[in-house]
């Protein structure tokens, strides 16, 4: 199992995030491994009264997002596939790979903001992009000119994102994420970790 976040072999790394609401309760879990060719998302966390569970596998070239050709994910059983085609505008990116374009930012303070495209998965329709610094150590990843998530970012990591009512927070390893968390979640997460240490 992965105890730990890591720079493994092929330059893999792997996020380990809980997921708090307003009150500061633990309601979910987000793991997130970019590595040099797929970025790969497992968030479980709750909705309108409802569990939300996301698996997202991105393939892409070279650690960049942005050379993706083709996108998946299940979406509480759902299965939601998005090939890569000549008419999708350029650069556009797939929203569940925001969090590896946010981590390279995050990486070079000071980088120029990045507008692009990003690709809804479910419909496969592009919607107006920016990723930036809008401040010292705060990206905001906006769509279509609303600002969709916070980064906090500390020594060129991102530490806690703030989305909609939710916060996620990086915490050291899966046993401090697992600690205190739904039994439904630890399965997701034991699941998902199982078979990132199998790849």
């Amino acid at each position: 199992m992965l105890r730990q976040s890591r720079r493994a072999a092929w330059g893999t790394r792997t996020v380990f995030k809980r997921v708090d609401d307003r009150k500061g309760h633990k309601v979910g879990a987000v793991i997130h491994e970019i590595g040099t060719t797929t970025v790969l998302t497992l968030a479980v966390y709750p909705r309108s009264g409802r569990v939300i569970q996301v698996s997202s596998r991105v393939e892409c070239t070279r650690a960049n997002p942005f050379t993706w050709s083709y996108a998946v994910h299940l979406v509480n059983g759902h299965l939601i596939d998005v090939d890569r085609t000549a008419t999708m505008p350029s650069p556009c990116v797939p929203s569940w790979a925001e969090f590896a374009v946010a981590s390279y930012l995050a990486e070079h303070s000071g980088h120029p903001a990045i507008d692009c495209w990003v690709i809804d998965e479910p419909t496969g329709q592009p919607y107006a992009s920016r990723f930036a610094w809008s401040s010292g150590d705060e990206l905001t990843w906006s769509v279509e000119g609303g600002v969709r998530v916070r980064h906090a970012v500390r020594g060129q990591e991102i530490v806690r994102s703030e989305w909609g009512e939710l916060t996620s927070v990086v915490v050291r390893d899966e046993d401090e994420l697992l600690a205190g968390i739904a039994p439904e979640i630890r399965y997701s997460v034991v699941d998902f970790v199982n078979d990132a240490a199998r790849r």
